[in-house]
């Protein structure tokens, strides 16, 4: 081999070199630039993926927000429906209120007067429960002037204070009592004949008398009475078995006419 052909043997060796280096270099810039491509894609699959994220959130928040709005729409509405209702019943209260008043200004004057009936009446009758009987008028008379009371309770109070009234008349009744005569005073027993006759019995039955209603005092009976008097109180008492009475009656007198 001339040397010619040793330097082509030697260009062409430095050729293949050269050329193996400069794929090389160019494979290994080519990975670079893919690495830093898919460095890049990453990050902008990140951006994408938060970008995706906060569109998905700002989308939910926009259906709550919507159906917060639709709820509050519908409270909206309801509320102005209690409003609407409780305006219409507080013109019905006034209205009632101003019924109640008038209602007032004419019943009640009736229930004082009814009071003041049930007054005299209680002075003119049978001296029996005395003390009981006034107590409960004058709560009445407490309970008419009272603004915090209802004028149905009234009413009903005021009924109820003639019932029992009426009920007296209807009952055998025996209750232990003081007797005044003048200054003097004991303790007796009573009993009430209805509203015919109130009678007393001293607590040995050695007395009794029956109350004149002419004369408003008591008149003294004879002692033969004392048995039939005593026998009443028991029955009134249920002390003994029901059996018919024999007591004496009040005389009523008549004035004359001039």
């Amino acid at each position: 081999m001339n040397s010619r052909h040793i330097l082509l043997a030697f260009s062409a060796g430095t050729f293949c070199l050269w050329a193996s280096l400069t794929g090389a270099a160019a494979l290994e810039k080519t990975q670079q630039t893919l690495a830093k491509a898919q460095q890049q894609a990453a990050v902008k699959q990140q951006q994408i993926d938060s970008l995706d994220s906060k569109i998905i959130s700002d989308h939910q928040q926009y259906l709550n927000a919507l159906r917060q709005a639709d709820l509050l729409d519908a409270y909206n509405q309801q509320l102005e429906k209690l409003i609407t209702a409780q305006q219409k019943e507080l013109v019905s209260t006034e209205e009632q209120l101003a019924s109640l008043q008038q209602t007032e200004l004419t019943v009640l004057p009736l229930l004082e007067q009814m009071q003041a009936g049930l007054h005299r009446f209680v002075e003119a009758d049978l001296p029996f429960l005395r003390s009981e009987r006034e107590q409960r008028l004058q709560r009445l008379d407490s309970l008419l002037v009272r603004a915090d009371i209802s004028l149905a309770e009234k009413y009903r109070q005021l009924l109820n204070a003639y019932q029992t009234e009426v009920e007296y008349g209807r009952t055998l009744e025996a209750y232990s009592g003081e007797l005044l005569a003048g200054d003097d005073s004991r303790e007796v027993n009573f009993i009430r004949l209805g509203r015919t006759a109130l009678y007393y019995q001293t607590r040995d039955g050695q007395e009794s008398g029956i109350w004149n209603a002419t004369t408003g005092a008591w008149d003294s009976l004879p002692g033969s009475q004392n048995t039939a008097i005593h026998k009443a109180i028991q029955l009134a008492k249920q002390q003994v078995v029901p059996d018919l009475l024999t007591l004496p009656l009040p005389v009523i007198t008549q004035e004359t006419q001039p």
